[in-house]
Protein backbone atom coordinates (compact mmCIF):
# COMPACT_ATOMS: atom_id res chain seq x y z
CA UNK A 1 0.00 0.00 0.00
CA UNK A 2 2.82 2.12 0.92
CA UNK A 3 4.43 2.52 -2.66
CA UNK A 4 0.82 2.95 -4.14
CA UNK A 5 0.41 5.71 -1.62
CA UNK A 6 3.98 7.53 -2.66
CA UNK A 7 2.74 6.77 -6.63
CA UNK A 8 0.10 8.84 -6.22
CA UNK A 9 1.67 11.81 -4.42
CA UNK A 10 4.44 12.00 -7.02
CA UNK A 11 1.75 11.58 -9.80
CA UNK A 12 -0.57 14.52 -8.43
CA UNK A 13 0.20 18.40 -9.11
CA UNK A 14 -0.63 20.79 -5.97
CA UNK A 15 -3.89 22.14 -6.16
CA UNK A 16 -4.63 25.37 -7.38
CA UNK A 17 -7.41 27.75 -7.81
CA UNK A 18 -10.24 28.22 -5.14
CA UNK A 19 -12.41 24.70 -4.91
CA UNK A 20 -14.97 22.69 -3.06
CA UNK A 21 -15.11 19.39 -3.86
CA UNK A 22 -16.52 16.16 -1.82
CA UNK A 23 -15.41 12.90 -2.64
CA UNK A 24 -17.05 9.48 -1.20
CA UNK A 25 -14.18 6.71 0.24
CA UNK A 26 -14.91 3.24 -0.39
CA UNK A 27 -13.12 -0.31 0.45
CA UNK A 28 -14.62 -2.61 -2.35
CA UNK A 29 -18.34 -2.01 -1.99
CA UNK A 30 -18.40 -1.01 1.11
CA UNK A 31 -18.79 3.00 1.41
CA UNK A 32 -16.32 3.64 4.67
CA UNK A 33 -17.10 7.35 4.54
CA UNK A 34 -16.89 10.92 2.43
CA UNK A 35 -13.76 13.30 2.58
CA UNK A 36 -14.32 17.55 2.07
CA UNK A 37 -11.37 19.19 -0.18
CA UNK A 38 -11.13 22.58 0.02
CA UNK A 39 -8.76 24.27 -1.97
CA UNK A 40 -6.76 27.94 -2.00
CA UNK A 41 -4.39 29.04 -4.59
CA UNK A 42 -1.90 28.26 -2.50
CA UNK A 43 -3.46 25.68 0.52
CA UNK A 44 -5.62 22.93 0.98
CA UNK A 45 -8.14 21.39 3.93
CA UNK A 46 -9.56 17.80 3.83
CA UNK A 47 -12.29 16.98 6.35
CA UNK A 48 -13.08 13.26 7.07
CA UNK A 49 -16.33 11.82 8.46
CA UNK A 50 -16.80 8.15 8.82
CA UNK A 51 -19.98 6.71 7.71
CA UNK A 52 -22.63 6.96 10.19
CA UNK A 53 -20.31 9.61 12.52
CA UNK A 54 -21.33 13.06 12.89
CA UNK A 55 -17.66 14.04 14.10
CA UNK A 56 -15.03 15.22 11.24
CA UNK A 57 -11.62 14.87 11.21
CA UNK A 58 -9.31 17.74 9.56
CA UNK A 59 -6.37 17.78 7.88
CA UNK A 60 -4.24 21.21 6.25
CA UNK A 61 -1.56 20.94 3.22
CA UNK A 62 0.09 23.95 4.01
CA UNK A 63 4.03 25.18 3.49
CA UNK A 64 5.17 22.05 1.89
CA UNK A 65 3.14 19.37 4.32
CA UNK A 66 0.72 17.73 5.81
CA UNK A 67 -0.63 18.20 9.17
CA UNK A 68 -3.76 16.86 11.37
CA UNK A 69 -5.61 19.14 13.52
CA UNK A 70 -6.04 17.63 17.33
CA UNK A 71 -7.07 19.26 20.24
CA UNK A 72 -4.88 21.82 21.27
CA UNK A 73 -3.42 22.47 17.87
CA UNK A 74 -1.85 21.04 14.70
CA UNK A 75 0.26 17.83 14.47
CA UNK A 76 2.65 17.16 11.01
CA UNK A 77 1.21 13.88 9.59
CA UNK A 78 4.47 12.15 9.30
CA UNK A 79 5.07 12.32 12.66
CA UNK A 80 1.81 9.97 13.16
CA UNK A 81 2.36 6.28 12.51
CA UNK A 82 -1.47 5.32 12.78
CA UNK A 83 -2.66 3.36 9.07
CA UNK A 84 -6.20 4.52 9.83
CA UNK A 85 -7.69 4.93 6.17
CA UNK A 86 -8.39 8.72 6.82
CA UNK A 87 -4.65 9.45 7.29
CA UNK A 88 -3.85 7.36 3.95
CA UNK A 89 -5.46 9.27 2.12
CA UNK A 90 -5.75 12.79 3.09
CA UNK A 91 -2.33 13.24 1.87
CA UNK A 92 -3.33 11.90 -1.70
CA UNK A 93 -6.45 14.02 -2.35
CA UNK A 94 -4.46 17.48 -0.70
CA UNK A 95 -1.78 16.52 -3.36
CA UNK A 96 -4.54 16.35 -6.06
CA UNK A 97 -5.91 18.59 -8.79
CA UNK A 98 -9.58 18.23 -7.99
CA UNK A 99 -10.46 20.00 -11.47
CA UNK A 100 -8.64 17.45 -13.34
CA UNK A 101 -9.04 14.29 -11.09
CA UNK A 102 -12.48 12.67 -10.44
CA UNK A 103 -10.74 9.16 -8.91
CA UNK A 104 -7.99 8.31 -6.95
CA UNK A 105 -6.70 5.10 -5.92
CA UNK A 106 -4.69 4.19 -2.96
CA UNK A 107 -5.01 0.52 -2.54
CA UNK A 108 -7.45 -0.83 -1.10
CA UNK A 109 -8.95 2.60 -1.32
CA UNK A 110 -10.97 4.93 -3.58
CA UNK A 111 -11.69 8.39 -4.11
CA UNK A 112 -14.19 9.16 -6.18
CA UNK A 113 -15.33 13.08 -6.57
CA UNK A 114 -19.06 13.47 -6.24
CA UNK A 115 -19.49 17.18 -6.61
CA UNK A 116 -17.34 19.95 -7.34
CA UNK A 117 -17.81 23.71 -7.25
CA UNK A 118 -15.78 27.03 -6.54
CA UNK A 119 -15.60 27.98 -3.43
CA UNK A 120 -15.49 31.40 -1.03
CA UNK A 121 -13.80 29.92 2.15
CA UNK A 122 -12.17 32.60 4.10
CA UNK A 123 -7.60 31.80 4.74
CA UNK A 124 -8.59 31.18 8.23
CA UNK A 125 -9.90 27.96 7.17
CA UNK A 126 -5.96 26.69 5.61
CA UNK A 127 -4.22 28.70 8.63
CA UNK A 128 -1.80 26.09 10.38
CA UNK A 129 -1.37 26.20 14.51
CA UNK A 130 1.37 23.89 15.63
CA UNK A 131 0.53 21.91 18.55
CA UNK A 132 2.66 23.32 21.33
CA UNK A 133 5.02 20.22 22.83
CA UNK A 134 5.50 19.22 26.39
CA UNK A 135 8.69 20.94 26.55
CA UNK A 136 7.53 24.14 25.63
CA UNK A 137 4.76 23.91 28.42
CA UNK A 138 7.32 22.81 30.67
CA UNK A 139 9.96 25.87 30.13
CA UNK A 140 6.51 28.03 30.53
CA UNK A 141 6.08 26.51 34.05
CA UNK A 142 9.46 27.16 34.61
CA UNK A 143 8.79 30.83 33.60
CA UNK A 144 6.34 31.33 35.80
CA UNK A 145 7.68 29.59 38.78
CA UNK A 146 10.59 31.30 38.46
CA UNK A 147 9.19 35.17 37.76
CA UNK A 148 11.72 37.06 35.04
CA UNK A 149 14.55 35.27 33.97
CA UNK A 150 17.83 36.16 35.76
CA UNK A 151 20.98 34.93 34.32
CA UNK A 152 23.16 35.80 37.22
CA UNK A 153 21.56 32.28 38.81
CA UNK A 154 23.33 28.98 37.35
CA UNK A 155 20.47 26.48 36.53
CA UNK A 156 22.09 23.91 38.54
CA UNK A 157 22.66 25.94 41.46
CA UNK A 158 20.06 24.81 43.05
CA UNK A 159 21.24 20.97 43.06
CA UNK A 160 24.39 22.06 44.15
CA UNK A 161 22.88 23.31 47.22
CA UNK A 162 24.19 22.37 50.82
CA UNK A 163 20.95 21.99 52.47
CA UNK A 164 20.95 24.76 54.96
CA UNK A 165 20.59 28.12 54.35
CA UNK A 166 23.87 30.72 53.48
CA UNK A 167 25.72 27.43 54.96
CA UNK A 168 29.79 27.43 52.53
CA UNK A 169 31.72 24.58 52.61
CA UNK A 170 35.65 25.07 51.43
CA UNK A 171 34.91 22.57 48.62
CA UNK A 172 35.17 24.74 45.75
CA UNK A 173 31.15 24.93 45.04
CA UNK A 174 29.97 28.13 43.21
CA UNK A 175 27.89 29.13 46.48
CA UNK A 176 27.58 32.57 45.62
CA UNK A 177 25.67 31.27 43.04
CA UNK A 178 23.40 29.27 45.61
CA UNK A 179 22.97 31.76 47.95
CA UNK A 180 21.31 34.21 45.11
CA UNK A 181 18.89 31.48 44.40
CA UNK A 182 17.89 30.89 47.68
CA UNK A 183 17.33 34.63 47.81
CA UNK A 184 14.75 34.78 44.98
CA UNK A 185 13.27 31.16 46.09
CA UNK A 186 11.97 33.23 48.87
CA UNK A 187 10.71 36.00 46.85
CA UNK A 188 8.64 33.78 44.59
CA UNK A 189 7.84 30.93 46.55
CA UNK A 190 4.00 32.22 47.84
CA UNK A 191 3.28 32.64 44.46
CA UNK A 192 4.06 28.92 44.01
CA UNK A 193 0.68 27.54 44.23
CA UNK A 194 -0.88 30.41 41.71
CA UNK A 195 1.52 29.13 39.18
CA UNK A 196 1.19 25.53 39.32
CA UNK A 197 -2.71 26.19 39.24
CA UNK A 198 -2.40 27.99 36.10
CA UNK A 199 -0.08 25.92 34.47
CA UNK A 200 -2.76 22.58 35.41
CA UNK A 201 -5.68 24.19 33.75
CA UNK A 202 -3.50 25.37 30.69
CA UNK A 203 -1.44 22.14 30.03
CA UNK A 204 -4.76 19.80 32.14
CA UNK A 205 -2.10 17.52 33.40
CA UNK A 206 -3.18 16.36 37.17
CA UNK A 207 -5.37 18.09 39.92
CA UNK A 208 -4.89 21.99 41.22
CA UNK A 209 -3.73 22.09 44.87
CA UNK A 210 -6.92 23.23 45.79
CA UNK A 211 -8.46 19.80 44.61
CA UNK A 212 -5.88 17.89 46.74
Amino acid sequence: MRNVFLAVLTAAAVVTGNTESKWTVTKGSTTLGTMTLLTSASAGRAEWRAAGKPSTTVFLANGGKFWLRTTGGDVELSTISSSAVENVLAPALLAADPKAANKIEVKPYTLTRTSLTSSNADASNFTVRPKKGASMRLARLSGDLLGPSDTSVAATAGGRGVGTKGLKLNDGGDYGAVEKLENRDAAWKEKLSNALAEFQKDGKVGKSREEQ
